[in-house]
């Protein structure tokens, strides 16, 4: 192309969406094509919990993502349910859906950092950093671990909830509330932040979904598109909450989706925790050998849909396993459409890359 020429950014740049890599094609200040350099991070999870057994694959099943493991997590869980033809009880399934919705919080709370970060504002960075802080000291007392927590496995959960559960779980929604507010004011009520996110990186909810994409980036163009609605799993279709949505499609809705999506799930885990009571069964067993068959499973994850699909031929590991990220089109399909129709400056690109929240080791699993 006449006039133009190539930029390489990252995988080393504070602007870049974690160690990952792009091939800029550019006019002037102008960012006309993006090509994504993937690969900084493999390191094979897939294959190795392909040579595992069966009770060893779970601490790999989430460690691909960092930010919002939980949801992996539960997610590889219901596919081994499956696998094996057990039925989790009720408590376990309802504490599954707490679990994946603090990690979702926690993971929105991380995101704060990136945003706000893309746009000169550390501040409410900071503030989001002590409501992440309070999920992981409650996953750290009811699970023994702060990032990742290998608690929700086949047939159930790991173990017993502690004493005081429903209680401390309650409480802690509402402090992590107060501090969101506080963060949500900071960041989207700033002129600086509107001025860099209004009317940048847009797309339609249906058009994003045709790419590829789900979660956040679709439900922030307008369109209600969430599994744990449209396909319910564990115990989503007892309780109520609702699907916020974007009305631009542009940064800032896909900012505003994020922090309206933490209410929700504050909600869904006022509710569960109604159903989890201690001394109550909260695992079924599983045999050290799974039959022949397959399990699949569909979940929510904090960057939208997550599927993970398990074969079994009998024995003692699993013959494939195949997990499909929600980042990989958010860096492709979807950042290049973005890009084709709209003037994005070398200055706009790191706000994109923050708004559309991508998890770099999903995509080198």
């Amino acid at each position: 192309m006449a006039g133009s020429y190539t930029v390489y950014f990252g995988p080393q740049h504070p602007g870049a969406p974690g160690n990952i890599g792009f091939k800029l094609e550019l006019e002037g200040e102008r960012v006309v094509k993006a090509e994504l350099i993937p690969g900084f991070l493999h390191r094979g999870f897939e294959k190795m919990i392909e040579n595992r057994k069966w009770e060893n694959s779970y601490v790999l099943s989430y460690r691909f993502c960092v930010e919002d493991p939980d949801s992996l997590e539960v997610a590889y869980a219901e596919a081994l349910d499956k696998v094996f033809r057990v039925e989790p009880p009720e408590k376990a399934r309802y504490f599954r859906m707490i679990q994946a919705e603090f990690s979702r919080i926690a993971s929105h709370m991380f995101w704060v950092h990136f945003m706000a970060g893309s746009t000169g504002l550390r501040t409410p960075a900071y503030w989001a950093s002590a409501a992440r802080e309070e999920i992981l000291k409650w996953f750290a007392w009811v699970t023994g671990h702060r990032v990742y927590h290998n608690f929700s496995v086949p047939g159930g959960i790991r173990g017993e909830v502690p004493e005081g559960f429903g209680e401390r779980t309650t409480q802690l929604t509402y402090l992590v509330e107060d501090i969101v507010k506080d963060v949500e004011k900071a960041l989207l009520g700033n002129r600086v932040f509107k001025r860099r996110t209004r009317g940048v990186g847009v797309i339609k909810g249906d058009v994003a979904l045709k790419l590829g994409a789900t979660g956040p980036v679709v439900r922030g163009g307008g369109l209600k598109y969430d599994t744990r609605k449209i396909a319910p799993y564990e115990r989503y279709d007892k309780v109520s909450f609702e699907i916020p949505v974007g009305e631009v499609g542009d940064s800032y809705d896909r900012a505003l989706v994020r922090f309206r999506e933490v209410y929700e799930s504050l909600k869904i885990i006022r509710q569960a925790v109604l159903e989890v009571r201690r001394g109550e069964p909260y695992r079924v067993k599983v045999p050290l050998t799974a039959p022949p068959g397959r399990g699949y499973a569909r979940v929510e994850a904090a960057r939208g849909e997550y599927t993970v699909h398990v074969v079994s031929t009998g024995g003692r590991s699993p013959y494939r396993v195949r997990f499909k990220s929600p980042s990989l089109p958010l860096l492709t399909t979807v950042l290049n459409y973005i890009l084709e129709n709209e003037e994005v400056t070398i200055a706009d690109l790191p706000v994109i890359f923050a708004s559309l929240d991508p998890c770099a080791p999903d995509i080198d699993r």
